[in-house]
Protein backbone atom coordinates (compact mmCIF):
# COMPACT_ATOMS: atom_id res chain seq x y z
CA UNK A 1 0.00 0.00 0.00
CA UNK A 2 0.89 3.45 -0.70
CA UNK A 3 0.88 6.43 1.65
CA UNK A 4 2.94 8.99 0.04
CA UNK A 5 2.53 10.44 -3.28
CA UNK A 6 4.32 13.18 -5.29
CA UNK A 7 3.48 15.19 -8.29
CA UNK A 8 6.36 16.09 -10.64
CA UNK A 9 5.70 19.17 -13.08
CA UNK A 10 8.35 21.64 -14.76
CA UNK A 11 10.76 21.04 -11.97
CA UNK A 12 8.36 21.41 -8.67
CA UNK A 13 7.51 18.46 -7.17
CA UNK A 14 4.09 18.97 -4.74
CA UNK A 15 2.25 16.63 -2.51
CA UNK A 16 -0.32 15.00 -3.39
CA UNK A 17 -3.61 14.75 -0.96
CA UNK A 18 -5.51 12.79 -3.02
CA UNK A 19 -5.18 10.75 -6.92
CA UNK A 20 -7.80 9.12 -8.97
CA UNK A 21 -7.58 8.14 -12.89
CA UNK A 22 -9.78 5.45 -14.76
CA UNK A 23 -10.79 4.09 -18.00
CA UNK A 24 -13.63 2.71 -19.54
CA UNK A 25 -14.66 0.10 -22.28
CA UNK A 26 -18.02 0.16 -24.01
CA UNK A 27 -19.49 -3.32 -24.06
CA UNK A 28 -22.34 -4.82 -26.63
CA UNK A 29 -25.47 -6.41 -25.10
CA UNK A 30 -23.92 -9.51 -24.08
CA UNK A 31 -20.97 -7.78 -22.09
CA UNK A 32 -18.55 -8.42 -24.14
CA UNK A 33 -16.07 -5.58 -24.62
CA UNK A 34 -16.38 -3.56 -28.30
CA UNK A 35 -14.60 -0.22 -28.91
CA UNK A 36 -11.19 1.05 -27.82
CA UNK A 37 -10.82 1.83 -24.04
CA UNK A 38 -11.60 5.63 -23.40
CA UNK A 39 -10.34 7.26 -20.41
CA UNK A 40 -7.02 8.13 -18.36
CA UNK A 41 -8.36 11.32 -17.20
CA UNK A 42 -6.30 12.16 -13.88
CA UNK A 43 -7.86 13.69 -11.11
CA UNK A 44 -5.95 14.93 -8.89
CA UNK A 45 -5.88 16.83 -5.30
CA UNK A 46 -2.44 18.91 -4.21
CA UNK A 47 -1.17 21.06 -1.12
CA UNK A 48 -1.40 24.79 -2.88
CA UNK A 49 2.12 26.45 -3.19
CA UNK A 50 0.59 29.84 -3.73
CA UNK A 51 2.12 29.46 -7.17
CA UNK A 52 -0.09 30.82 -9.93
CA UNK A 53 1.92 28.17 -12.76
CA UNK A 54 -1.04 26.16 -12.30
CA UNK A 55 -3.98 28.46 -12.89
CA UNK A 56 -2.51 29.80 -15.74
CA UNK A 57 -2.04 26.06 -17.25
CA UNK A 58 -5.49 25.61 -16.85
CA UNK A 59 -6.73 29.27 -18.53
CA UNK A 60 -4.05 28.44 -21.25
CA UNK A 61 -6.21 26.20 -23.50
CA UNK A 62 -3.24 25.49 -25.83
CA UNK A 63 -0.64 24.88 -23.25
CA UNK A 64 0.39 21.02 -22.58
CA UNK A 65 2.54 19.84 -19.74
CA UNK A 66 4.50 16.45 -19.23
CA UNK A 67 5.03 15.16 -15.85
CA UNK A 68 4.94 12.06 -13.64
CA UNK A 69 3.17 10.97 -10.21
CA UNK A 70 5.31 8.68 -7.88
CA UNK A 71 3.41 6.90 -5.39
CA UNK A 72 5.53 5.22 -2.54
CA UNK A 73 5.59 2.12 0.19
CA UNK A 74 4.96 2.47 3.28
CA UNK A 75 9.06 2.94 3.59
CA UNK A 76 8.42 6.50 1.84
CA UNK A 77 12.14 5.57 -0.20
CA UNK A 78 11.17 2.66 -2.67
CA UNK A 79 8.74 3.80 -5.59
CA UNK A 80 5.44 1.45 -5.55
CA UNK A 81 4.71 3.16 -9.40
CA UNK A 82 5.01 5.55 -11.52
CA UNK A 83 2.73 7.13 -13.67
CA UNK A 84 4.49 9.20 -16.62
CA UNK A 85 2.26 11.71 -18.59
CA UNK A 86 2.83 13.56 -21.62
CA UNK A 87 1.30 16.27 -23.57
CA UNK A 88 -1.59 16.71 -20.97
CA UNK A 89 -4.17 19.02 -20.98
CA UNK A 90 -5.32 20.69 -17.40
CA UNK A 91 -9.01 20.73 -18.09
CA UNK A 92 -10.26 21.40 -14.01
CA UNK A 93 -9.06 23.59 -11.69
CA UNK A 94 -10.14 24.68 -8.15
CA UNK A 95 -8.50 26.31 -5.16
CA UNK A 96 -10.03 25.41 -1.77
CA UNK A 97 -9.60 26.76 1.57
CA UNK A 98 -11.58 26.25 4.77
CA UNK A 99 -10.60 27.52 8.21
CA UNK A 100 -12.33 24.99 10.07
CA UNK A 101 -10.17 22.57 9.14
CA UNK A 102 -6.87 21.44 9.61
CA UNK A 103 -6.28 20.49 5.40
CA UNK A 104 -3.78 23.22 4.13
CA UNK A 105 -5.19 25.47 0.82
CA UNK A 106 -5.87 22.76 -1.55
CA UNK A 107 -5.60 22.60 -5.15
CA UNK A 108 -7.93 20.34 -7.21
CA UNK A 109 -6.89 19.30 -10.87
CA UNK A 110 -8.26 17.47 -13.61
CA UNK A 111 -5.87 16.56 -16.25
CA UNK A 112 -6.13 14.70 -19.86
CA UNK A 113 -2.65 13.65 -21.43
CA UNK A 114 -1.98 12.07 -24.59
CA UNK A 115 -0.02 9.44 -23.23
CA UNK A 116 -0.87 7.85 -20.21
CA UNK A 117 1.76 5.05 -18.93
CA UNK A 118 1.77 3.76 -15.51
CA UNK A 119 4.50 1.28 -15.05
CA UNK A 120 5.16 0.55 -19.08
CA UNK A 121 1.04 -0.17 -18.95
CA UNK A 122 0.23 2.49 -22.03
CA UNK A 123 -2.81 4.06 -23.14
CA UNK A 124 -1.89 6.98 -25.78
CA UNK A 125 -4.87 8.90 -27.21
CA UNK A 126 -4.98 9.01 -31.46
CA UNK A 127 -4.93 13.34 -31.21
CA UNK A 128 -2.81 15.10 -33.47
Amino acid sequence: MSFLSKLELDGITYNILECQYGFTQATDNTGKPQGIPQGGEIIIKIESTGNPELLSWMLDHNQTKNGKIIFYRRDAISKLQELVFEKAYCIGFKEKFDANSTQPLQIEMRMIAKKFDLNNAIHEKMWK
